[in-house]
């Protein structure tokens, strides 16, 4: 089966041309993508949609076993709930401070989220991996 790959270019979808499609890994790992930058509420209808990092990206008092456990749980229940093409799904959350030097003058400690999510496809038993790394203050994703 092939699902549309994000980001839509809606000018391809107004001028009649077929979009650009991807496999079921690559669907399931957009879509987890899509639920780690996620807060909860954001989607309508769905208030237990998205993942913990959102309500722990400030909390500067909590231990970072802490925060690892919280945001692991949060992932783990949201893609049970919200990724049905999965199961037995595993989450891992690491999370370090790395030192920033792109300020020329001044070094920036910022923390870094690496997220590792393993589990199995339902269709045909083979195993699924993701992995990502999310800078905290100010959230963005490393580039691959």
């Amino acid at each position: 089966m092939e699902y549309l790959k994000t980001s839509i270019d809606f000018s391809q979808l107004l001028q009649g041309r077929q979009l650009a499609r991807c496999s079921t890994q690559e669907s399931i790992a957009q879509h987890i993508m899509m639920i780690v930058t996620s807060h909860y509420g954001e989607v309508v209808s769905r208030e237990d949609y998205g993942s913990a990092i959102w309500e722990l990206e400030f909390h500067q008092l909590v231990r970072a076993d802490v925060w690892e456990d919280e945001v692991s749980a949060s992932l783990l229940a949201t893609i049970n709930k919200y990724e049905p093409r999965l199961k037995q799904v595993e989450v891992k959350v690491t999370l370090s401070e790395i030192e920033d030097y792109s300020h020329h003058s001044k070094v920036h400690i910022r923390r870094k989220a690496d997220i590792t999510v393993k589990g199995q496809l339902v269709t045909n038993q083979l195993p699924f991996y993701f992995t990502t790394a999310i800078y905290i203050s100010p959230l963005s994703q490393q580039q691959a």
